[in-house]
């Protein structure tokens, strides 16, 4: 075997990864106030698997779906504030009947999709399958369950669009 051969670390198992190296690494992410002087959070994030662009800014305790890391596609210039939540899996409730178990349930797998520009503001939930448009604001707390068109701000459980972002006249 070549010495200068170096592990890499596809080979090792995919439960040998996640328990010792990407859960270590979202939990420095998520909560250290130190790691923005050593590495940003959205290196470690794409070291998990995330597809993240240039210039994003996570806010401490962001939790993200690290089993589907690889489905979440972050564009560049997003902001994500602090205590947000970003889901690429939730249970398919259409096959949940009286006496069956919960547990039993399977999962309905999709990507979170964060377009250029936009925000993701204090402790809101993005769920499965959600593009959120170029320029958009989601509202702290909001829960989104649909697609958020560009430029929306969007609040509320479910979100729903309250108003856009302006153009900015050429008098100010």
């Amino acid at each position: 075997m070549n010495k200068d051969r170096k592990p890499k670390l596809k080979n090792l198992p995919r439960f040998l990864r996640k328990r010792l190296i990407y859960w270590p690494l979202m939990n420095i992410s998520r909560n250290s106030v130190i790691i923005p002087l050593i590495i940003s959070r959205s290196k470690i994030w794409r070291l998990t698997g995330c597809q993240v662009g240039k210039n994003v800014r996570i806010g401490l305790d962001v939790y993200y779906d690290l089993d589907n890391a690889s489905m979440i596609h972050i564009e560049d210039d997003v902001w994500i504030a602090s205590r947000s939540l970003l889901l690429c899996h939730r249970r398919d409730m259409k096959k949940y009947f009286k006496g069956e178990n919960y547990n039993d349930l399977p999962y309905i797998i999709k990507p979170v999709t964060l377009k250029k520009g936009c925000c993701v503001s204090m402790g809101a939930t993005i769920m499965p399958g959600v593009t959120v448009g170029e320029g958009s604001v989601v509202g702290a707390g909001a829960l989104v369950t649909k697609d958020v068109p560009e430029w929306a701000i969007v609040a509320g459980i479910p979100a729903k669009v309250v108003g856009y972002v302006n153009e900015r006249s050429h008098d100010e």
